[in-house]
């Protein structure tokens, strides 16, 4: 079965890769802050994913890639998404979950 979350974090983490260079008046550091999750937003993120799975817009591998990216409870060392994640996860959830939302 297609993984369309984890492939597009690919697509990402690729893009991101060939990069390398410093950002347009900013750091990586802090383009990646922007992406912090305050407990409200963060659950908010979970019910996107959860509501798009029962209503079969994701199937359960995708929703899981996004279960386990934000983490049951987000850490806060890591701006309220799991501990392990990085900037190319975190960018692709975001965009999952504004496009879920309607953003």
């Amino acid at each position: 079965m297609t993984n369309r979350v984890s492939d597009y974090i690919g697509m990402v983490r690729d893009k991101v890769g060939k990069l390398g260079e410093p950002l347009n008046g900013g750091t990586w550091e802090e383009a990646e802050s922007n992406l912090d999750l305050t407990f409200s937003e963060h659950a908010a993120y979970q019910n996107a994913q959860a509501q798009a799975h029962a209503g079969g817009i994701l199937n359960a591998e995708e929703a899981q890639v996004v279960y386990l990216a934000l983490g049951e409870v987000g850490s806060t060392k890591n701006g309220g998404w799991a501990a392990s994640v990085d900037y190319p996860v975190k960018v692709a959830i975001t965009k999952l979950v504004g496009e879920l939302m309607g953003v």
